[in-house]
């Protein structure tokens, strides 16, 4: 009999489902905003309590990896590994964007999901029947809406970016098609069942290749990269005013 655990740090809230052979057995959601790493453990606690299990009477773990919140994602691989090497269990990794997709797909619509970037971006993804039409991708709101104008068809949307791409999806009409809120709130039980499925298909993830997905570099990281750029091109200059000076 198959058990895991699979949990979703990948945005601002926060989730935690296990399921086994029969399908989720217990699903714990919290809006925790920014406090993942103070927030995850009691409530992984009172769910399994709840439920009557326990970490080690999991046969893996799986793990959101993104796209998603940077700090968040950290959070979440680095959990599911500590878990993964103290208990010897396998690990499985799941796209967050496949996990959304899976819960807004009831019918074989064609989905976008959506992820705050923050920055005037969303991460956006498209989906149909199951099938990936388009890769994780950061990208302005109004450009996605015109890629989605062009699918001529309609399209159900879903997931915390939704709030700052909707005025532009708007011009989509009919075609735009925005998902109820609390379908897409907690990604825990939608990653749970794709990880069974790669539980099942053997696709596990060694504990030193579980990494989260970052579509962009963090804006500490582009500051960084772009002073040392700009003082790079300042001693370029000076260097070429001394020579000017002293030729």
């Amino acid at each position: 009999c198959m058990r895991l655990l699979a949990i979703d740090t990948s945005t601002s809230t926060l989730g935690a489902a296990v399921i086994d052979d029969q399908g989720i057995v217990g699903s714990f959601g919290l809006a925790s905003g920014k406090n993942h790493s103070l927030s995850l453990l009691p409530l992984l606690d009172t769910m399994l309590i709840q439920a009557g299990l326990s970490l080690d009477a999991m046969d893996a773990f799986a793990v959101t990896i993104g796209p998603g919140s940077f700090t968040g994602l950290r959070i979440g691989a680095a959990t599911a590994q500590a878990w993964g090497t103290a208990l010897s269990k396998p690990l499985i990794a799941v796209s967050s964007s496949e996990a959304l997709a899976r819960l807004l797909d009831t019918g074989g619509q064609t989905v976008c999901t959506l992820f705050d970037a923050r920055r005037n971006e969303v991460y956006a993804a498209l989906f149909a029947r199951g099938e990936r039409l388009m890769a994780d991708t950061a990208i302005a709101p109004d450009k996605l809406a015109r890629r989605l104008r062009a699918l001529g068809r309609p399209v159900l949307c879903g997931g915390d970016g939704l709030a700052a791409a909707a005025p532009y999806l708007a011009a989509l009409g009919k075609d735009f098609l925005p998902a109820p809120a609390q379908h897409d709130r907690f990604l825990a039980p939608g990653a749970a069942v794709i990880a069974a499925e790669k539980y099942r298909a053997g696709q596990f993830t060694p504990a030193d290749k579980l990494l989260p997905l970052y579509l962009r570099l963090a804006e500490a990281e582009e500051k960084r990269l772009a002073a040392a750029a700009r003082a790079a091109a300042e001693q370029d200059n000076n260097v070429l005013r001394d020579d000017s000076i002293n030729s």
